[in-house]
């Protein structure tokens, strides 16, 4: 994992750097949830509403909503999918779980992918990813931090 001006970046996931969410391919599915940089930007997670196991969301669509101390909005999926299960029962039992586990118990959705050939299309793995997410942080004079209460 490589950690900029406190942000981590696992290398073990693909980004969808402008969107600040990560994807990790697991068995035909994918695992989607927020990055460290989105998380800190949002400040702490006020509420979430998920979209419904068995629905279909376009590329760009929205999984999820979130309102956070700071900001109100979508969580956005790169590709066309089907969602198959939401994080809810680890939102309902703690609300920061995304501030301070992320890229762990903070998951957002797992979703099947419509085309799986394509579906990590224009997302970044690795070196990559990091070298894109340091020009990032240092656009945005960004320095991460988790919830610690």
């Amino acid at each position: 994992m490589t950690v900029y001006r406190g942000c981590d970046v696992p290398e073990d996931r693909l980004y969808d750097v402008p969107n600040d969410l990560w994807v990790r391919f697991e068995d035909g599915t994918a695992r989607l949830g927020l990055t460290d940089v989105a998380q800190t930007r949002m400040g702490k997670m006020v509420s979430i509403r998920f979209k419904r196991p068995g629905r279909t969301v376009r590329p760009g669509g929205s999984v999820a909503t979130v309102e956070s101390a700071k900001w109100v909005g979508p969580i956005h999926t790169p590709f066309a999918c089907e969602i198959v299960d939401t994080n809810e029962e680890a939102f309902a039992a703690d609300i920061l779980i995304a501030n301070r586990d992320p890229y762990g118990e903070g998951w957002i959705s797992v979703v099947r992918p419509i085309d799986p050939a394509s579906a990590g299309e224009g997302l970044l793995g690795g070196s990559e990813a990091v070298e894109a997410y340091v020009a990032r942080i240092d656009e945005l004079d960004l320095s991460c931090f988790r919830c610690a209460d």
